[in-house]
């Protein structure tokens, strides 16, 4: 219990040293997941819950739809969701957490396995980057209430608590893993709704369902990776280029097309990208990777006449003609 409560009570002294950061370079990815596919709404769910199980932004999921507001699903309703993403497979073997994109990856033994929608650190309380372990592990834990968590209560006119036991009220649910980042712990949480903002005290909040998977597979000493990556770009093995924007959550300094224009010149990519569609894709940050490959033109046809070509067999290159299959 003495690693749960010295992982909780640094939960509000998580580094700012990630806000600070510049962003000077992207990654070229190859592995693209999720795809477009139409919903059938078949029990009540609200549009926030939808957009956390497919791993975006509920505005996304009202701009891919056209919803009006108040934004009710009702049931029978068919909805256009498109959550083709670039998978982060910075490690093959653990968990890897991208902030702007508030979802965790989880890599079993080389093979990418889900991603999971999370809540992370408000800007004034960053979660930090880094590499890391799993080096804790609690079903039911207590929440022993920092200092500076005590504070706000106060400030704000709560009832102040010093400890909360296992139960409904507990903030940290059911489920917690500690990790090796100062006060940095994986946990469900008693505020579901707040999974797809960021807004905890630097802590990585999950849906109750879903830790509750996730938990029994990840022994303890599981890497973890924490990367802040509001772009992500890939190559796939068909030869098609996708790129993926986020909103800058924590506003490090950074110059979007500078970045991409610098990871294609390293690949020999910049003839290969219609440059147009980077810019929108750029400037939506909708979180949704899309094809940004510039297509040969078509050829024009001839008006002279010429004698027929003697029949032969066409041998193509195995990928020629092949689109990208999404997982």
């Amino acid at each position: 219990m003495l690693g749960l409560v010295l992982s909780i009570c640094l939960c509000c002294l998580a580094a700012a040293a990630t806000a600070g950061a510049n962003i000077t370079e992207v990654n070229l990815y190859q592995q693209l997941a999720g795809c477009e596919e139409q919903y059938l709404v078949e029990k009540r769910i609200t549009v926030d819950r939808l957009a956390q199980e497919k791993g975006l932004r509920w505005p996304v999921v009202v701009r891919q739809n056209n919803l009006k507001k108040p934004y009710r699903l009702k049931k029978g309703m068919t909805l256009k969701i498109d959550n083709t993403h670039v998978v982060p497979d910075d490690l093959s073997h653990g968990l890897v957490i991208n902030l702007p994109e508030l979802n965790l990856y989880y890599f079993k033994d080389g093979a990418y396995q889900r991603r999971y929608a999370l809540a992370v650190g408000k800007p004034s309380w960053p979660t930090p980057t880094g590499n890391y372990k799993i080096n804790d592990k609690r079903k039911n834990p207590t929440w022993n209430v920092p200092e500076s968590i005590q504070e706000e209560m106060d400030e704000e006119g709560y009832e102040v608590v010093e400890k909360v036991p296992p139960g409904p009220k507990n903030p940290l649910g059911k489920f917690f893993m500690g990790t090796t980042a100062d006060g940095v712990g994986i946990h469900a949480t008693n505020r579901p709704w707040s999974v797809g903002y960021y807004v905890s005290h630097g802590c990585i909040r999950m849906l109750p369902d879903e830790i509750e998977k996730l938990f029994p597979q990840i022994p303890i000493g599981t890497p973890v990776k924490i990367i802040y990556r509001p772009i992500k770009m890939a190559l796939t093995a068909q030869g098609r280029i996708f790129l993926e924007a986020h909103p800058n959550i924590y506003q490090k300094k950074m110059k979007p097309l500078a970045l991409v224009k610098d990871l294609a010149g390293k690949n020999r990519l910049e003839d290969r990208i219609d440059w147009d569609l980077v810019a929108k894709v750029l400037k939506t940050r909708e979180g949704v990777a899309r094809d940004i490959t510039k297509d040969p033109p078509e050829a024009k046809a001839t008006t002279t006449a010429t004698p027929a070509p003697r029949p032969q067999e066409n041998t193509l290159f195995p990928l020629q003609g092949k689109e990208a299959k999404l997982e």
